[in-house]
C-alpha cells in the first residue's frame, strides 16, 4: 500500500486538470494567453490572442514496427502534429473554432521561429563568406610579400662569379675579369625594378630620438620661423639696451628733420634752428659742462640751504638752513662711519703685511 498513494495523487491531479480545462473552455474570455496542456504535464505558452484554455488529450499508443537503432528511417521520420489530431477528435462544435484559431497562431509562431532561424543561418553564411574573403586577401598579400622578398633576396645575394682563369695571370687578364664582374653587377641592377633596386626612391628622414618619419620641408619651415623669432627678440633686446631717452631723442630728431623737409621755410632758417637746438643740448662727456649756464635750473624756484659743515649720515640728508650746529643724535651715525673707516684701514694694513718681504 506504500506505492498506491503516489499513483492516487497523480490520478487526482490529472482529473483536476481535465476538469479545469473543460470548465474554462467555454467561460474563458478572449484576449488572454493560450495555454495548451497535454497528459504528459507539458505546457505550451503563446502570446496574448483571442482564444481559450485548450486541453490536448493524450493519444493512444499506435502499434508500429520500431525501426532498427541508428537507421535512416528513424532520422527522417516526422512527429505527428498534436493540433491536427486535436481537431479530428474534437467532441463538439463549440471547441472547434477556438482550437482552430489556436492552431493558426501556433502555425504563425512556428513560421516566425523558422524565419528567425533562416535569418540567423543567412547571417552565419554571410560571416563565413566574409571570413573566407578576408583569408583569401591575406593569403594573396602574404604570397605577394614572399615573392617580393624572394626577388629582393635574389638580387642582394652574391651571384655566382663568372669563370676565372687559373694559374699565373697578367695584370691585363685580372683587370678584364674584374671589369666583367662589375659589368655583370651593373646589368643586374639596370634590369631590376625600381622597387627592388631603390632607383628614384625618396629619401626618408627620421627623428633620432623617437624614430618617427620627419617631413623635411615642414622641418625647414619651422626652423626658419624659429630663427626669425630669435632675430626679432635680439633686435628688441638691442633696442631696450639703448635706453628710452636716447630712443626718444632720436625719434624727435627724425620728426624734426621730416617737418623741416616738408616746410616751406628757407634752408638757412632751418639750419639756424637746428644749430640752436644742438647748442642747447648738453652731453655728459663735455669738459666745459660745468661752465655752462642751465637756464632751466635758474628759472626754477631756489630753496635756502644750510651753508657750513654738517656731520655725515648714511642717507646724505643735509640739515635745514636754520640748524644751529648742535649734534643732537645718539651718535650711531658717527660710530658707524668710524667702524667702517677702521675696518677698511685694518684691511689695508693686513694686506700690506701679507705681501711684505720678511
Amino acid at each position: 500500500h506504500y506505492g498506491a498513494a503516489p499513483e492516487k495523487d497523480r490520478a487526482s491531479k490529472k482529473k483536476k486538470k481535465k476538469d479545469v480545462a473543460a470548465s474554462s473552455a467555454s467561460a474563458t474570455p478572449y484576449g488572454m494567453n493560450v495555454i495548451i496542456t497535454d497528459d504528459d504535464d507539458s505546457v505550451h505558452s503563446m502570446p496574448p490572442v483571442q482564444s481559450a484554455h485548450v486541453h490536448i488529450p493524450k493519444k493512444p499508443p499506435v502499434p508500429v514496427s520500431q525501426p532498427p537503432q541508428g537507421s535512416w528511417h528513424s532520422v527522417t521520420q516526422k512527429e505527428p502534429d498534436p493540433l491536427a489530431h486535436l481537431l479530428d477528435s474534437a467532441a463538439g462544435d463549440e471547441e472547434r473554432p477556438a482550437i482552430a484559431e489556436g492552431a493558426e497562431l501556433l502555425q504563425e509562431y512556428r513560421a516566425q521561429q523558422a524565419a528567425k532561424e533562416e535569418e540567423k543561418r543567412r547571417l552565419r553564411e554571410e560571416r563565413r563568406r566574409q571570413k573566407s574573403a578576408q583569408a583569401a586577401v591575406i593569403a594573396t598579400e602574404e604570397a605577394a610579400a614572399k615573392a617580393e622578398e624572394k626577388s629582393s633576396s635574389n638580387l642582394r645575394s652574391s651571384p655566382s662569379p663568372p669563370p676565372m682563369r687559373y694559374g699565373l695571370q697578367t695584370a691585363a687578364s685580372i683587370k678584364e675579369d674584374a671589369d666583367r664582374v662589375h659589368e655583370r653587377h651593373l646589368r643586374r641592377l639596370r634590369d631590376a625594378s625600381s622597387d627592388v633596386s631603390g632607383r628614384g626612391a625618396k629619401t626618408v628622414y627620421r627623428d633620432p630620438k623617437s624614430g618617427k618619419e620627419v617631413d623635411m620641408e615642414l622641418h625647414n619651415q619651422q626652423e626658419r620661423e624659429k630663427q626669425e623669432r630669435r632675430n626679432q627678440l635680439r633686435d628688441q633686446h638691442s633696442e631696450w639696451n639703448k635706453g628710452l631717452v636716447q630712443q626718444r631723442a632720436k625719434a624727435e630728431e627724425q620728426r624734426l628733420l621730416e617737418s623741416m623737409r616738408r616746410s616751406d621755410t628757407v634752408a638757412s632758417d632751418a639750419a639756424k634752428l637746428l644749430d640752436e637746438e644742438h647748442r642747447a643740448k648738453q652731453h655728459w662727456d663735455d669738459p666745459a659742462r660745468g661752465f655752462l649756464v642751465n637756464k632751466k635750473a635758474d628759472a626754477a624756484t631756489a630753496y635756502p640751504q644750510y651753508k657750513g659743515y654738517a656731520p655725515p649720515n648714511r642717507f646724505g640728508i643735509r640739515p635745514g638752513y636754520r640748524w644751529d650746529g648742535v649734534d643732537r643724535s645718539n651718535g650711531f651715525e658717527k660710530q658707524r662711519f668710524e667702524s667702517k673707516a677702521s675696518s677698511s684701514s685694518r684691511r689695508a694694513e693686513d694686506y700690506a703685511f701679507s705681501v711684505a718681504d720678511m
